[in-house]
C-alpha cells in the first residue's frame, strides 16, 4: 500500500509541475543596451581617420542566447547594441556609416561577434566582448581580431549588471578597433585628416 501511495503522489505532484511549466512565462529577457559612459578610456580624436562603413552584423556566438557564463542571463539580440557601439566610433574622429552596399573610399567593415559573456570573480562581475572584422579597403580585404575584458563591482547581483560589464568591455573593444582602424586609414591612403 505505501509504494502505491508514493507512487501516486508521485504521479499528481510530477503532473501538477508539468502543468505548472507548461502555463509559466517566457524566461525575462534582459536587453542588450550599449551605454557609451561606461568606461575607463577616454576617447580622443586621432591624428588620422578615414570614412568608415558597416556592411554587415552578425551574432557568430556559440551560445546566442544567453550572456552568463555561469547561470544563463537570456538577452535581446546584439546586433542593435553593436550597431550603437560601433557609432562610438565617431568620438575618435572617424565618420561612420551604416550601408549594406560597400562604399568607395571607405574601409568597408563586416562585423562578427565572436564572444560575449559575463562571470563572476572577486566580489565583481566581468565581461568579455570578442569581434572578428573584414576589413575592405583600396589595400584589399583581411579579417582583425578583437577581443577586452571589462569589470565592475557586483552590487546588487542584477542583469543589468552583466549587460554593464559587457559595456566596459565593448568600449574597451572600440579603443583597439579605433587603434587598429587609424593604421588602416594610412595605409590606405584615405585619411580625412
Amino acid at each position: 500500500m505505501t509504494n502505491t501511495f508514493h507512487a501516486t503522489l508521485f504521479a499528481a505532484l510530477s503532473l501538477a509541475a508539468g502543468a505548472a511549466r507548461a502555463g509559466a512565462e517566457p524566461a525575462d529577457i534582459t536587453p542588450l543596451t550599449y551605454d557609451a559612459s561606461v568606461s575607463d578610456l577616454a576617447p580622443a580624436v586621432l591624428a588620422t581617420t578615414c570614412p568608415i562603413n558597416i556592411v554587415q552584423i552578425s551574432d557568430q556566438r556559440f551560445s546566442k542566447e544567453s550572456i552568463g557564463a555561469e547561470f544563463p542571463i537570456p538577452t535581446s539580440a546584439p546586433e542593435p547594441w553593436i550597431d550603437s557601439g560601433l557609432d562610438r566610433l565617431k568620438s575618435y574622429g572617424f565618420t561612420v556609416q551604416h550601408s549594406v552596399q560597400p562604399v568607395q573610399d571607405a574601409l568597408n567593415l563586416n562585423v562578427r561577434l565572436i564572444r560575449a559573456y559575463t562571470w563572476y570573480g572577486q566580489m565583481r562581475i566581468n565581461g568579455v566582448v570578442a569581434f572578428d572584422i573584414d576589413v575592405a579597403g583600396a589595400s584589399g580585404q583581411h579579417t582583425e581580431k578583437f577581443r577586452a575584458l571589462g569589470s565592475k563591482t557586483n552590487m546588487w547581483n542584477s542583469k543589468d549588471e552583466h549587460v554593464t560589464a559587457l559595456n566596459y568591455a565593448f568600449n574597451h573593444t572600440m579603443h583597439k578597433v579605433a587603434q587598429a582602424l587609424q593604421a588602416e586609414c594610412m595605409q590606405a591612403k584615405l585619411a580625412i585628416h
